[in-house]
């Protein structure tokens, strides 16, 4: 056995999760949970929902390229989801914020997200639940510590 062959075995097993994960959270699908947005709109939508945020917070955020958001949230203005209303401090920075239409689309995905989480946990015991969770805020840690760090 080599001595790269448990960061192998390890990297192997992190990459089948990734896969199994994305396919059952839906990352690849055309549209998140039968709307007409993408997850990826979805997130911009929630993060714009959450916080006062310009383009350029999303972009760090998200770690996202600003050309490519810069795409995106001018599809989700032209569909009236969104507002940009120019900054006080800075007039290259636009505030987002969401539309009635724009928040009632983030409440739809919500409801149809949190059933879709519902219909998953059902299939689950109290303490398979606890266990998934636990888990989740195990690698939620230990990822986060990790990006935390300075390299």
């Amino acid at each position: 056995m080599t001595r790269s062959a448990p960061l192998d075995r390890d990297i192997v097993a992190v990459r089948r999760f990734n896969r199994f994960y994305t396919r059952e959270v839906g990352v690849l699908r055309k549209t998140f949970l039968g709307t007409p947005w993408s997850l990826g709109e979805m997130r911009v939508l929630f993060e714009i929902a959450q916080n006062d945020v310009t383009a350029t917070d999303i972009a760090h955020m998200l770690d996202l390229d600003i050309a490519y958001l810069s795409r995106l949230l001018s599809r989700l203005e032209k569909q009236k989801l969104i507002t940009r209303k120019p900054s006080i401090k800075d007039r290259r920075q636009y505030h987002l914020g969401l539309t009635a239409s724009g928040l009632a689309a983030l409440d739809l995905a919500n409801e149809r997200q949190r059933a879709q989480t519902a219909a998953t946990l059902r299939c689950l015991s109290v303490t398979e639940r606890k266990q998934l969770t636990a888990a989740m805020a195990t690698i939620e840690k230990l990822l986060d510590a990790k990006s935390n760090q300075v390299t």
